[in-house]
């Protein structure tokens, strides 16, 4: 039982060097396609801080509190499950409110 314990705490296998590839490759067309498409880098870093930082302060912190948790009846449990779900709110918000001003600027 120990041993399979161990197994499972094991972490995975590091990806192929085709995998690597693969994913970098993406990555790099991705990023050379947003480049070439958008021409207000303004737009590009209120939709990066709206991610980031609703990520950072309600979406990272409410999840991991509540996951981490030892007690399932705890006020401070749904505290941080109120505080996840109010990113979740937030997020969306704050990008509808980004896109909908960059299309009144068009």
């Amino acid at each position: 039982a120990a041993a399979a314990a161990a197994d499972a705490a094991a972490p995975p296998p590091p990806p192929s060097e085709l995998t690597f590839w693969v994913v970098t490759s993406l990555f790099l067309v991705c990023s050379v396609g947003i480049a070439l498409v958008v021409t207000d880098l303004g737009l590009v870093l209120s939709v990066v801080g709206a991610t980031g930082s609703t990520t950072v302060s309600y979406l990272l912190p409410g999840f991991c509190y509540f996951r981490l948790c030892p007690r399932k009846r705890s006020p401070m449990r749904l505290l941080a499950l109120l505080q996840l779900a109010l990113g979740c709110i937030i997020m969306p918000g704050s990008l509808a409110l980004i896109f909908a001003a960059g299309a009144g600027e068009r």
